[in-house]
């Protein structure tokens, strides 16, 4: 699948160089989400190292200044990414003679132009303008609907399967900083193993368990069954895991399947998923 890197995001409006920096966080995951398929290009233009990060210092002006390690870590993803091909205004698709307007302004010779006629989702940084929406861009009569991706979740949202993102990569992505924590499911036990609509089903009773307000609706809610795992030491599943320790909790996310994890602070780690009902039914 192709990207369009969205130099038009970035036009100065940051206040400082770190802070710049500190945003690019969300940008190489996303740019890293998208390299795990290498058939997957982001496409930009060959000067992008010009744009303006503020108002008088350029991505080319980066390499003047000395930051952090973790700061220089975003800046070194900046750098390998901008600087290799693909780079799209060597061939460009769209027709630059034609007037290609967005939102009632020229936009012909750029990024936004280009992903519309290459029907192409856009990479853009930290701008309201361009932070997950959709743009519609006119050429003569013909509107084109584009997205414009700054972080990873939306990214996950509008291209999980043109990208090759694997379900567990979607489940980390789309309950990062809520109450669900799928970063500790065990790959043997997790989402590939499911069914279409058993996945479907999962991400329903996620949702559902998110969307409480407070624990204590969780543990009221009938249709999540949200309990205590309560097997024999012979029968426990998680006897020889890492997690033996933990209160293990469980609850259904339809009438054969189960969840399995432990709440840590404020969260619930996932660690398991069953098809059928054997283990639960033995605690």
């Amino acid at each position: 699948m192709d990207f369009i890197l969205n130099e038009e995001s970035l036009k100065g409006q940051f206040t400082d160089i770190k802070c710049f920096l500190r945003s690019l966080a969300t940008n190489t995951r996303c740019f890293e989400l998208i390299h795990k398929n290498g058939e997957n290009n982001i496409y930009k233009i060959y000067d992008f190292y010009k744009c303006h990060i503020t108002s008088d210092e350029r991505i080319c002006d980066l390499k003047n200044n000395k930051y952090s390690d973790e700061l220089l870590w975003f800046q070194i993803q900046l750098d390998q990414e901008i600087r290799t091909v693909p780079y799209w205004d060597e061939n460009p698709r769209h027709d630059m003679s034609q007037r290609y307007t967005w939102e009632g302004k020229d936009i012909t010779a750029t990024a936004i132009a280009e992903a519309a006629e290459r029907n192409a989702p856009m990479l853009s940084f930290e701008l309201d303008s361009f932070i997950d929406k959709e743009l519609k861009v006119v050429m003569n009569d013909t509107e084109h609907t584009i997205f414009s991706i700054f972080s990873p979740k939306y990214l996950a949202e509008i291209c999980s399967g043109q990208i090759g993102l694997s379900r567990s990569d979607q489940l980390k992505i789309r309950y990062e900083d809520t109450r669900i924590d799928c970063t500790f499911l065990e790959e043997k036990y997790g989402p590939e193993m499911l069914e279409e609509h058993e996945y479907l089903m999962l991400i329903t009773s996620l949702d559902k368990f998110i969307n409480h307000s407070a624990w204590e609706d969780i543990d009221r809610d009938d249709g999540l069954r949200y309990k205590k795992y309560k097997p024999s030491d012979k029968d426990d599943w998680f006897r020889n895991s890492p997690f033996h320790r933990q209160t293990i909790m469980k609850f259904r996310f339809s009438d054969v399947l189960r969840a399995y994890g432990y709440r840590h602070k404020d969260r619930f780690r996932l660690l398991r998923l069953e098809r059928n009902h054997k283990k639960s039914d033995k605690g």
